[in-house]
């Protein structure tokens, strides 16, 4: 039986038929992603020298944010005056949201460490009238705003858990408001039967981040680079410019229910028409060069060329073995992406099989590791982070083993 995220996903694809009718939808719902917390660490400064900050109190539940003016055109500049672990939101006048809106991202310093954490949130993807209805078109300081206040125990934000390995880090949060896993750099592009063009831009607006965050933190020892589901896909399609942009210091990547996983579990029309609607061949392939084919199949080539380029750099993947959020979302490759309001979702073996598809074939990679755990559970990084166990190995050790540099297979 389907988990009531998938209940909730469904009806949120009638809902979008039955506001689209037989004329065009804008395509978009307003929500907001989930939440950036409070603590962390790293060696920076702070709140935007492109304006004033806007800031929430540290702990494991937020006490409000405050809105700061729009940035300049084109800074590059470290982010001066953050306060000691308490968010900041920064906006990017240069950034882009998929309506054309500009955004920002979230800065929490703890000025004792030199470790950072960046995470990409995740929230869908658009690439038919169906996924772009459920994918947040847009998100500014309001949405930074109403994420504050949330009790964060538990989760990767949990600066007061003892356990948690991460949890005396400075973050930096990236919101998804662009609709291509983060990793598009396409301008006013058009989707059938979504009004209006829409702006794919999410490894461009990754770019212009990294100019301010690397001169925020210069005294860096390690990065950790995590996201969940769209923001899983991200942490992966972003590593190469990310690790670029720090030079030597060390970047891990962990990927929370984002797997990129190859034909026939994500069909291979699905990873073309991705392609094309959001100009992969700019971003992640061009990264990828001559590693990665002209057609068919490149996710795993891709993250094949990245571990063994970065060699000294860990990399994790954990999920579900029948993500009901996922399962969902690869159904759209059925029947040769043939439009339908209802995506028929992989199967559980499926998706499973999926899964140790993409163990198996990097198995040859020493710095890959998995958790993989029984379920229809979709991310824990913002959720049952301190609790999720497999065999006893508790999710926050296998990541504590990760950013020590050490990898492991957990699960099925």
């Amino acid at each position: 039986m389907r988990t009531l995220l998938t209940s909730l996903l469904s009806a949120a694809l009638v809902l979008g038929a039955l506001a689209c009718g037989s004329s065009e939808q804008s395509g978009s719902s307003s929500g907001s992603s989930s939440a950036a917390s409070s603590g962390a660490s790293g060696t920076g400064s702070g709140s935007g020298s492109s304006g004033t900050s806007s800031s929430s109190g540290s702990g494991s539940t937020g006490s409000g944010s405050s809105s700061g003016s729009s940035g300049t055109s084109g800074e590059t500049g470290p982010i001066t005056g953050l306060p000691s672990e308490q968010w900041t939101w920064v906006p990017f006048a240069d950034s882009m949201c998929r309506d054309g809106s500009a955004t920002g991202i979230g800065v929490n310093l703890n000025p004792g460490s030199t470790k950072l954490m960046i995470f990409l949130e995740g929230g869908g993807a658009c690439f038919n009238s169906s996924s772009c209805y459920l994918n947040p078109p847009s998100f500014g300081q309001s949405d930074f705003d109403g994420l504050a206040g949330r009790d964060l125990s538990g989760t990767i934000f949990d600066r007061a858990d003892a356990n948690n390995p991460v949890a005396d880090w400075s973050f930096v949060y990236v919101p998804y408001c662009t609709g291509d896993v983060h990793a598009g750099d396409a301008r006013d592009a058009t989707v059938p039967s979504v009004s209006g063009t829409q702006q794919f831009v999410g490894y461009e607006n990754m770019r212009l981040f990294l100019q301010r965050i690397v001169p925020t933190f210069p005294g860096t020892s390690e990065v950790l680079l995590a996201g969940i589901s769209a923001g899983g896909l991200g942490v992966a399609a972003n590593y190469t410019q990310v690790a670029r942009a720090f030079g030597s210091v060390p970047v891990q990547m962990l990927d929370d229910s984002g797997p990129f996983m190859e034909a026939p579990y994500l069909a291979t029309c699905l990873q073309q028409q991705t392609r094309q609607l959001w100009n992969l061949d700019a971003t992640v392939l061009a990264d990828c060069g001559t590693d990665c084919p002209d057609g068919g199949d490149f996710f795993l080539p891709y993250a094949r060329k990245v571990m063994e380029a970065y060699p000294d750099a860990t990399f994790g993947l954990m999920d579900s073995t029948d993500d009901d959020t996922m399962t969902q979302f690869f159904g759209f490759g059925a029947n040769d992406c043939a439009p339908v309001t209802f995506p028929t979702p992989l199967t559980a073996t499926e998706f499973d099989a999926g899964l140790m598809d993409i163990r198996n074939q990097l198995s040859n990679e020493p710095n890959f590791g998995t958790f993989y755990f029984a379920g229809t559970q979709h991310t824990s990084l913002e959720s049952n982070f301190a609790t999720q166990a497999v065999d006893a190995v508790s999710m926050q050790s296998w990541v504590g083993e990760l950013v020590d540099g050490g990898v492991s297979h957990v699960g099925p």
